[in-house]
């Protein structure tokens, strides 16, 4: 599978602001935090969504009209899946 670019450039720090997906994800950072300083609730959190939206797309519950929004929804589920599945040493010192 391709994946494929995305445009950003259209889309202005104003939309962002005026956005109403991006208001409501502020909205429920505050009511479901999730603590960025511990990785286990990082990767289950990521883990938890991406089973989600697997699932979702095996069932062909999710479609896109744009291959731009197809990629850009392919590389936020693949930056998801490398932080969750990424071996990770189990000390901090390194050796």
């Amino acid at each position: 599978m391709e994946i494929m670019e995305c445009e950003f450039s259209t889309f202005t720090e104003e939309n962002l602001e005026n956005s109403p997906t991006f208001q409501k994800l502020s909205i429920l950072s505050r009511v479901n935090p999730v603590n960025t300083s511990n990785q286990a609730e990082i990767d289950s959190a990521l883990a938890s969504s991406l089973v989600v939206l697997v699932e979702a797309l095996d069932n062909k519950t999710i479609r896109f009209d744009h291959k731009s929004d197809e990629g850009a929804f392919f590389r936020l589920m693949l930056t998801a899946h490398s932080i969750v599945s990424q071996p990770r040493p189990t000390s901090l010192t390194q050796h």
